[in-house]
Formats: structure tokens, sequence, C-alpha cells
């Protein structure tokens, strides 16, 4: 598949109702199609875009999960049709084992991907499975798409095994609560030069007595030398747009005798892998 040489990435970042996914997919249309042109290459949305985050039983995880090819599938292939783009986005994935943290990639009417979140943050932990397949790479008409969700981003090693494997652009949906994943995320693009797009939520979720979620919103578009493309407000539903060129991200230089590849010592990396191997064992 020859791949298009540039991009027009859409990022939604809305604010969902806990446990009224239709509703919240009508408001994403909405928003999306509030815009003067919402065709584009590539769309993200945040993590459980639709359901809302804070759960506080296994029962509200189990009624809110959808199998791969349900409700979310439909909303998102539908959005795919109607702007031509990729679409990405968060939802509870119903398994054979139980529930996951999960997201889909669709074209069309085609599932190109779907990823469990390997890495669960805090309460995840009580109600999801954790993954046990690799973070994807989904070959896209704008060339080699990585996916990962939100807490991954902490672990440097899944957006650099996802750059390792040849993508160029990689989807990051959201809901972040810590205040310094934004700035962290740029870091992350600089040390792979590679472009990265996350899809944050805003919104507050007090639930069960739990204490208040506070999503800090900041969707943003980084480029691989670091670059804030675009960047939403903190605390209020907004779609914001750019159009890159992925194949920048194929250079891993930074200097003309430097490679972040290129110059990569794995075999002097094993030492401190097998230190943790010792303290696991």
């Amino acid at each position: 598949m020859e791949a298009s040489p540039t991009l027009r990435v859409t990022v939604i970042q809305n604010s969902p109702q806990f446990g009224a996914p239709e509703k919240n997919r009508r408001e994403v249309e909405d928003l999306l199609f509030s815009q003067k042109d919402p065709s584009a290459g590539l769309i993200v949305l945040p993590e459980l875009f639709a359901t809302g985050y804070q759960f506080v039983s296994q029962d509200e995880v189990d009624k809110l999960a959808e199998p791969e090819k349900g409700p979310t599938f439909d909303f998102l292939s539908t959005l795919s049709k109607k702007t031509g783009a990729v679409v990405v986005g968060g939802l509870p994935i119903q398994r054979e084992k139980g529930v996951s943290n999960g997201a889909l990639v669709v074209l069309g009417d085609r599932l190109l991907a779907s990823y469990d979140k390997i890495h669960l943050f805090d309460r995840e932990r009580d109600f999801f499975l954790e993954g046990q397949s690799p973070l994807p790479i989904v070959e896209t008409p704008f060339g080699p798409l990585g996916l990962m969700i939100c807490f991954d981003w902490l672990f440097p090693e899944a957006l650099r095994s996802l750059a390792l494997s040849g993508a160029t652009v990689v989807a990051h949906p959201a809901n972040w609560v810590l205040p310094f994943g934004p700035q962290g995320m740029i870091l992350r693009s600089v040390e792979n030069r590679i472009f990265t797009v996350t899809a944050n939520r805003v919104g507050v979720e007090e639930r069960g007595g739990l204490p208040p979620l506070r999503y800090i919103g900041e969707s943003q578009i980084i480029s691989p030398k670091g670059e804030v493309i675009a960047r939403a407000h903190s605390t209020r539903p907004e779609i914001i747009t750019a159009t890159i060129h992925p194949a920048e991200a194929l250079s891993k230089k930074v200097a003309d005798k430097s490679d972040f590849f290129e110059q990569r010592r794995p075999e002097l990396y094993n030492s401190a892998l097998t230190a943790e191997k010792r303290q696991r064992a």
C-alpha cells in the first residue's frame, strides 16, 4: 500500500456522561459535524469515550461492555464512511474471560485492529482484563499506524516498540488525570522521532463515594521534533485538527552523524534486563 504524503488528523475531546453511551456518541457526532469540513484521514477519540471511566462495580463494567462489532464499532464505522477517515476510539470490550479496556481501529466496514490495554491504571486493575497481545501496528492509507491507550505511554518500551516496528503515527486514546501527561508525550515523540496523537477527555466524575476524577483535557498532536502542532483546551469539549507529513517520522536523525535508532546499543542494555529478571525470580 503506497502511503499518502499528507494526513489530515482530527482529535475529538469530549465530556461523556457516565453510563449514557448513546447520548455520548450523539454528542461526539454533533461535535465532529459542527465543523465546516469534517473530512479527515485519521480521527482519534478518547479512551472509553462513550461510557465514562469511573466504574464502581464489576456489574457496571459488564453491563456497559460490548463485543468488538457492537454499537461502538457501528458508530466508528459510520464516522469513517462519512469522513473517509481511519477512526480510533476506546471502549470496554467483552472478551471470553472478562472485559478489557480496549480500542478499535476502523476503516469503513473493516475492523483493522482491536487492542486490549496492557498497562492498566490504578482501579482499572480491579475490573478489566490485562491485555496479553502486543501493541498493534495497522497498515493504513497513510502508512503504518501504531496504537496504545492512556497509561501505556508511561512505559517507554511501549512507544519504542511501535516505532521500531515501523509506525510513523501513534494514536493514543486517553483519560488523563495526571498533570504531566501532555508534556511527557512530547519526550516520547522526540525520543522515537514519531508523530503522536493523544485524544483526552474533560470533565469531572465523582461516583460511589470515590475521590473525584478531574480529566485534564489538553488533547494534542505532537511532531517527531517535539513540536506541539495542536493542543486543546483543558476544560471544554473541543476538536483540534492538523495536516501532517507522516514520512517525516521515517528519519531518526537528530544530526548528520547522530541517528536515534542506528546508535542504539541493545547488547549493552542486557545487563539491566538481566538484573530485572533476577529481581523478579
